[in-house]
């Protein structure tokens, strides 16, 4: 993994091929961490850049700005978590890292257009019930 590997890029805006490894390495590892403390400072720290930098060459990379792309993919878990099993939603939420069930109910409303327990609830409901509009 070259998480630790410093890429420079370059000064015309193109994207090395280092550069695109270094970010599928970097989100790989977003992904397997998403349970821990991740913030911006502890990713830079983890790869080694300011902050700064490192948001840069990610969003130039993906077209995602950092934080944005770590709540999504934790909000992409809790709903595959609210989905597959019966775990309360507060104990979704602070394992993921959210500071509340509130401020996790306004990501998950902002991400999917409706709240957790909606959501959950909606998928509880037999097809046929769900699908009502033709």
């Amino acid at each position: 993994m070259c998480i630790g590997q410093r890429v420079t890029l370059p000064n015309d805006g193109s994207i090395c091929m280092n550069t695109t490894g270094f970010i599928t390495d970097l989100k790989a590892w977003i992904d397997n961490n998403l349970e821990e403390k991740l913030d911006i400072n502890t990713v830079a720290d983890r790869a080694g850049y300011s902050k700064w930098h490192l948001q840069r060459m990610f969003k130039r990379q993906t077209g995602y700005a950092l934080g944005e792309y770590i709540r999504m993919q934790k909000l992409k878990v809790s709903a595959e978590r609210l989905a597959n099993s019966g775990e309360p939603i507060v104990s979704v939420a602070i394992s993921l890292g959210f500071d509340s069930q509130q401020s996790f109910n306004r990501s998950f409303k902002r991400q999917f257009g409706q709240t957790p327990g909606d959501w959950r609830r909606a998928l509880a409901q037999p097809a046929s019930v769900r699908c009502t509009h033709h």
